[in-house]
């Protein structure tokens, strides 16, 4: 019990309190208070009529502008619009299946003789054939097609050695099926 009251008086003598109101938290929560007031009727009587008089000016500003112009000039402007619009929605759906011989002529590779190509362009597929002069370049032409990244599938079909006699190396078939939109325009 002496342990209790020694401490009681020393808090006394020192000048801080033992207990009681926390005046401190009180002080910050007015002042945090009186900040939210304060800028609350700033937004709503000082913010919002600037917006409001920005918004009609440029109300103001649309008016005089469509007043300039007559209805047979926002008529022909409309029509221009439109015929743009229509031009770029074509256009994004238009196939260029001319990108193949880009990417043909970007992946050729020396040892490599192609004797045909069909190109299906809705399934974004192509089947190559051709004659390569042994195993192993085919399989690095097969290796330099599949690295590309526009391409997401490639099979070999057929591939067997020729004779000499019916003028060796190794015909192949592949087909390369590419990538989403390869041959659309963009």
């Amino acid at each position: 019990m002496a342990d209790f009251n020694t401490t009681v008086n020393r808090a006394r003598v020192s000048g801080v309190p033992a207990g009681g109101f926390p005046w401190r938290l009180l002080i910050i929560s007015i002042v945090v208070f009186g900040l939210t007031v304060l800028i609350y009727f700033g937004i709503a009587y000082g913010y919002t009529p600037y917006l409001n008089s920005q918004v009609s000016k440029v109300k103001a500003d649309l008016d005089t502008l469509s007043k300039k112009i007559d209805d047979s000039q926002q008529k022909i402007l409309t029509d221009f619009y439109s015929q743009i619009y229509n031009i770029q929605t074509l256009q994004s759906g238009h196939i260029y299946p001319s990108k193949f011989f880009d990417f043909i002529e970007s992946n050729t590779y020396p040892s490599i003789k192609l004797t045909g190509a069909s190109v299906g362009v809705q399934g974004e597929e192509v089947k190559i054939e051709g004659v390569a002069t042994d195993f192993s370049v085919l399989t690095n032409y097969l290796a330099i097609i599949k690295n590309q990244p526009t391409v997401g599938l490639v099979s070999l079909e057929g591939a067997r050695q020729r004779d000499v006699k019916d003028g060796g190396g190794i015909p192949f078939s592949i087909t390369i099926a590419f990538n989403q939109k390869f041959f659309s325009a963009k």
